[in-house]
C-alpha cells in the first residue's frame, strides 16, 4: 500500500484531456458569446446618448428610429431586427424599449440563447 501511495501524483491524462476539453468548451462558448454581449451594450449606450440628448425630446418615434438606426450601422451593426426596438410616446413620456433574443450555434446542433432587454424613459 505504500508503494501505491507514492506513485500516485497528479493528475492521469485521460483526466488531462478531460480537464482540457471542459475548459475548451467554456472558451469556445466565450468566443460566441462576447460578441453578442457588446452589441447590446453599444446599443444600450445609444438609447442612454439619444436619451440624454435634448434636441430628441420632441422627436416622433419614427425619426427616433432613423437615429437609432443610424446609430447602431455607425458601430457596425448589422444583424439587428428592427421590430425589436418599440417606441412609445404617450402621456407625456417617451419609452424607447430594446428586446430580442439571439441563438448562436456552440457546437454540432448545440445552440447558445441569449436573452437581452432594456428599457430607456424619459419625459
Amino acid at each position: 500500500m505504500q508503494y501505491l501511495k507514492k506513485t500516485q501524483k497528479g493528475l492521469s491524462i485521460t483526466s488531462w484531456i478531460m480537464a482540457i476539453a471542459i475548459v475548451l468548451f467554456f472558451v469556445l462558448l466565450g468566443v460566441r458569446m462576447i460578441p453578442s454581449y457588446m452589441e447590446f451594450h453599444s446599443m444600450s449606450t445609444i438609447l442612454e446618448s439619444i436619451k440624454e440628448d435634448p434636441k430628441y425630446r420632441t422627436v416622433p418615434p419614427k425619426q427616433l428610429r432613423k437615429i437609432f438606426n443610424r446609430r447602431i450601422n455607425i458601430n457596425s451593426i448589422y444583424d439587428f431586427d428592427q421590430k425589436s426596438l418599440k417606441i412609445d410616446r404617450s402621456k407625456g413620456k417617451t419609452s424607447m424599449v430594446l428586446d430580442y433574443e439571439i441563438r448562436k450555434p456552440v457546437a454540432g446542433n448545440v445552440e447558445v440563447v441569449m436573452s437581452f432587454h432594456k428599457e430607456v424613459d424619459w419625459k
